[in-house]
């Protein structure tokens, strides 16, 4: 019966070895898709679907929320314009991540500062600073 139990969990063992994906990759992905379709959303100025992410302070007033330091970006803007999400710097503290998404503009560089909470399985934004140059003045807290 041993011998039985013992070939089964290692039939299974290969199979959950291979779901296994980690998380900070996972994770990461889903900050990235998440911005995607925020700056998806404001530049065609679908406010509704940016207010779809966007999680109000009583919902996540009872999970303490971690005190990240200031977050230094520096971008190349050599040919680019707009946010450069495949550029940002992003800090996880459980569940809770600080981003800072580089933003090239004709007057120079500057950087767009989110603060987003894993909620229900998804990536929501808290607070979002957009740098100033965007024409579009958003901040919520």
């Amino acid at each position: 019966m041993r011998l039985l139990v013992f070939a089964a969990v290692l039939a299974a063992a290969p199979a959950a070895a291979a779901q296994q994906v980690p998380a900070s990759g996972q994770d990461s992905t889903g900050i990235h898709t998440t911005l995607r379709a925020f700056y998806f959303n404001l530049a065609h100025r679908d406010w509704e679907a940016i207010a779809a992410d966007v999680l109000s302070a009583k919902v996540v007033a009872h999970r303490p929320s971690p005190v990240f330091p200031p977050l230094a970006v520096a971008a190349s803007c050599a040919q680019r314009s707009g946010a450069l999400v495949d550029a940002a710097v992003i800090r996880r503290e459980g569940d809770w991540a600080e981003v800072s998404v580089p933003r090239c503009d004709a007057e120079g560089s500057g950087a767009d500062e989110f603060r987003l909470i894993r909620f229900e399985q998804r990536w929501r934004f808290v607070a979002i600073q957009l740098h100033q140059e965007t024409g579009i003045s958003l901040l919520i807290r």
